[in-house]
């Protein structure tokens, strides 16, 4: 064999080669997943991030046809779990489930182990959870204007719960308290349920909370609906305005939850899994289900979530700043 001939048949073994090489790549994309997927929940088990991280990825995994395994890492507002996905190999098969924390620590926490901006990516929003402001019903107001007048009159009496230092309520709070005006001091309970009492006694003025947790109290007659943070009236309240209707249209939103991967992760698989999230948030038993609990279906794209989350991290330090709220 000559040596053109031998040049000729090692360019044809090569080109071979190349093709065999670049299908096993595509089939290696287009066959993900290909063994099970694992989605930490930063917070402990029972909570609405848990409940709807889980009512999702039942219906994610039937439509990739994939295990997909939920796994709760709680502790440090969200921190521990977020940081153990944001070192995890980019590859598909570890993802994060997110709320409205998630924009706000990096103004709370001058140093922690990952970069929630830079170490994570979107995949695709889930949904918008509006929080429902209550006041309790020993106090004298009926609506917000009325609660407002009577804060600034107040000064002393007026205050809010939340269910811990940096959580969604407690910013939310403070953004009202700056928006309306209103000397309002801040008193941390480990949890919603530990505050309740205080509230329904009147030892606390207000707290901002999802619907599905203090409807059952305002129809109780132990708290009064006071307003929304929708954009729209809310079918389980139709009775409480929304903050817009009562006069502060800045205070639309609240919290959200969403789905996020390592930073790395192709396009490819991110891409793909927010196109069968999309699919998953259009079933009807599942939006159904997402309002139940208190949560706007949204759905979107990679590209939307992630700038979403960078309008709400630039939001929230703004009213971290303005609060002078310091966490370590």
């Amino acid at each position: 064999m000559t040596s053109i001939v031998r040049r000729k048949a090692l360019a044809a073994t090569l080109a071979l080669f190349a093709i065999a090489g670049g299908g096993a790549s595509a089939s290696a994309q287009e066959a993900y997943p290909s063994k099970p997927i694992r989605v930490v929940v930063p917070y402990t088990p029972g909570g609405v991030s848990d409940a709807v991280t889980r009512l999702v990825m039942q219906k994610l995994a039937d439509r990739l046809k994939a295990t997909v395994v939920v796994d709760n890492q709680g502790g440090a507002n969200g921190q521990i779990g977020s940081a153990a996905v944001a070192r995890a190999a980019p590859d598909g098969y570890t993802l994060l489930v997110v709320v409205a924390a998630h924009a706000i620590n990096p103004s709370l926490y001058p140093k922690m182990s990952y970069s929630p901006l830079q170490d994570l990516r979107g995949v695709s929003e889930f949904g918008a959870i509006p929080l429902l402001m209550v006041s309790s019903a020993q106090l004298p107001p009926t609506d917000l204007k009325g609660f407002v007048a009577w804060a600034k009159a107040n000064p002393q009496r007026a205050t809010f719960a939340s269910s811990g230092a940096g959580s969604g309520a407690h910013l939310v709070a403070e953004q009202f308290a700056q928006t309306a005006g209103v000397p309002m001091t801040h008193v941390p309970y480990k949890g919603i349920a530990p505050a309740l009492p205080d509230l329904f006694a009147g030892q606390v003025s207000v707290i901002f909370d999802s619907v599905q947790t203090m409807m059952p109290h305002i129809k109780a007659g132990k708290l009064r609906g006071l307003a929304m943070t929708s954009a729209k009236r809310w079918p389980a309240a139709p009775d409480v305005p929304t903050m817009a209707e009562a006069g502060y249209p800045g205070m639309t939103g609240g919290s959200w939850i969403g789905l996020l991967a390592p930073a790395k992760t192709p396009n490819e698989i991110v891409h793909k899994l927010s196109a069968e999230l999309q699919q998953v948030l259009q079933l009807p038993e599942i939006r159904d289900k997402l309002i139940d609990y208190g949560i706007d279906p949204v759905g979107g794209t990679p590209e939307q979530f992630d700038a979403f989350i960078r309008s709400e991290a630039t939001r929230w330090a703004e009213v971290v700043k303005k609060a002078d709220i310091r966490l370590e």
